[in-house]
């Protein structure tokens, strides 16, 4: 298969349409995972699909003293409601079939604990996928890691060899090694897609709750003019590395 960042012959005479499946660790991860290049994919005419592995549920359980008095109140199944019909909403937003958008609805903050079901689920969805796209491994954030341990265990497993693997990191989770440099897409953000993306977070009102993160987000979208993205090969499993 040719270079999938250059998607269109010498002479511009036909596309190739593609099966991309996108692990989403937490319902707002797509956003700043793949929110730079994802628009990009759909206009493109691609077969995208989402699976979203949480719940999103555990967000506010270390910061009950920084929330508003209604958000306090909320028990954590009220939370992970609020924030799956964020996931559902984001999806519409860009225009993914209810069909293509797969809720595993695992507990989120319990990493491990879910892979092993996970993989199950997810190998039926990703048998055929011309691109896998997935959190990059070495990850801080437990659920990160654990859906990088689901996408690559379940490629593993169906030994998806003729896949190509797209890696993204949440920049607050480290960046990519300089070993893996001739691997990185730089993507530049423009000022439509910018605000494309800004249109994107308002969704995701369960986060305005957590004021310092809802600035941090805000901040971060109008200020990154560049995003990474990285392709590699199934057989540079064990090396898709953020840090």
């Amino acid at each position: 298969m040719q270079n999938l960042f250059n998607l269109l012959d010498q002479n511009n005479i036909y596309r190739i349409i593609m099966k991309i499946v996108i692990f989403e660790p937490h319902p707002d991860d797509l956003l700043f995972g793949v929110g730079h290049i994802i628009f990009d994919w759909i206009e493109e005419g691609h077969d995208i699909s989402i699976i979203t592995v949480t719940d999103g549920r555990a967000c506010y359980r270390e910061v009950k003293d920084r929330l508003d008095e209604e958000a306090k109140t909320m028990t954590e199944d009220e939370v992970a409601k609020m924030r799956l019909n964020e996931a559902k909403e984001a999806a519409k937003f860009l225009g993914i079939p209810k069909e293509k958008h797969f809720l595993l609805e695992f507990h989120d903050a319990e990493g491990q604990k879910y892979v092993k079901d996970a993989v199950e689920k997810v190998k039926p969805l990703i048998k055929d996928a011309d691109v896998i796209v997935l959190p990059s491994d070495n990850n801080r954030h437990i659920d990160h890691q654990a859906t990088h341990d689901i996408a690559v265990k379940a490629a593993q497993e169906l030994n998806l060899k003729d896949a190509k693997f797209w890696v993204y990191f949440i920049p607050s989770y480290g960046k990519f090694k300089e070993d893996s440099k001739d691997k990185q897409k730089e993507i530049d953000i423009s000022e439509e897609l910018q605000e494309k993306l800004l249109e994107w977070l308002k969704i995701y009102q369960s986060q305005k709750n957590l004021k310092f993160t809802w600035k941090m987000y805000n901040r971060f979208l109008r200020v990154v003019n560049t995003r990474k993205l990285g392709e590699f090969e199934y057989e540079d499993i064990g090396k898709f590395y953020n840090f």
